[in-house]
């Protein structure tokens, strides 16, 4: 896999439709202008599917493309609307299998709960010429008893300092609320259900990785200084994920102490991440995700801390042909039988 634009697949006859669900925000990124003009140049008609109009009005449908992650986090709430606009959308492809979906709905789903996609990577663990890829040690929390917290965190092996997530991990502006806790009256602070992860110092380096198909791009972003042991009068720190990792950021979070600040960053090993990927996609089921990755400072430990679903592949410039490419290549085998 690489990050290499190949040239375009064409299609071999007739012109496919391909039905978008896309939130207004997913179609203003830049990447996605550029994706549209390569689909009109290789024979695909893009139709943006109204979800408050039955969809067998506005097929057919060769592929439809999907982001409907909003929807998955309401109807885990209890939204009735949200959750039989996703029963309309299975009643559809369940009476249409001839149509595609990237991606599948239920894989699509793993990645909305953070304690099941944090299994799932703890699953794809492995070491590669000595250097250990890994999921930092986690535990749910959905409780405000503090004794029972205690418990958990001890009996999952969760050390101090950790990073307090959302059980949700999609769809919601609250999946990005975050705190770090640094000392077990730190787990007063928490909001469950949730996710507590053992925080692994890192040099506020974050390392994202856009899978688009059969290719991947890597990009740097800031992340979360180094913060060591245990500190019985740290308070907790609260923040939002997206003032921290953007491209943009320039968080009092991601200022490395006078100790820390080397100025030397330790690069992703490409056979690593490489292998990465693979494991996760045949884990997954899924085409289009990022993977956060961390260098684990004084090492090169690969340490994957977190995954979501169709991210916005800022800085992967060859993310429209990739995508386009795939999809014209699930086409031409869709038609001509191979």
């Amino acid at each position: 896999m690489s990050s290499t634009t190949k040239q375009l697949f064409p299609l071999s006859m007739g012109r496919k439709r391909v039905g978008l669900l896309l939130s207004p925000k997913k179609k203003r990124k830049s990447v996605f202008d550029s994706f549209i003009e390569l689909c009109s140049e290789t024979g695909i008609e893009l139709i943006e599917i109204d979800l408050n109009i039955p969809l067998e009005d506005q097929g057919p449908f060769d592929i439809i493309l999907q982001k409907i992650t909003d929807y998955m986090a309401q109807a885990t709430d209890g939204d009735e609307h949200a959750l039989k606009t996703i029963q309309s959308l299975e009643h559809y492809l369940d009476c249409h299998p001839e149509v595609k979906v990237l991606d599948p709905l239920d894989c699509v789903q793993k990645l909305c709960n953070r304690l099941v996609s944090y299994q799932v990577m703890k699953q794809c663990e492995f070491i590669e010429d000595g250097i250990r890829t890994y999921m930092p040690n986690f535990v749910r929390i959905d409780s405000t008893d503090l004794d029972e917290n205690i418990r958990r965190i001890r009996t999952a092996n969760v050390q101090f300092p950790m990073v307090c997530k959302p059980l949700i991990g999609h769809g919601s502006d609250q999946s990005h609320r975050m705190s770090l806790l640094f000392n077990e009256d730190g787990l007063k602070d928490v909001t469950p259900p949730c996710v507590v992860q053992h925080f692994v110092n890192h040099n506020a380096i974050l390392y994202k990785v856009f899978v688009a198909a059969n290719h991947y791009h890597t990009v740097d972003r800031p992340s979360i200084k180094n913060f060591y042991k245990k500190k019985d009068n740290q308070p907790t720190i609260f923040f939002n994920s997206h003032d921290v990792s953007k491209a943009e950021s320039s968080s009092h979070l991601s200022q490395l102490d006078e100790i820390d600040n080397t100025g030397k960053a330790t690069p992703t090993d490409e056979v690593v991440v490489a292998k990465i990927v693979n494991k996760l996609q045949n884990e997954l089921g899924l085409s289009m995700f990022g993977i956060d990755i961390v260098i684990e400072k004084g090492t090169s430990n690969h340490v994957v801390i977190d995954i979501n679903y169709f991210p916005g592949y800022e800085g992967a410039p060859s993310f429209p042909a990739d995508m386009v490419n795939y999809i014209n290549q699930i086409l031409f085998t869709d038609q001509n039988g191979v």
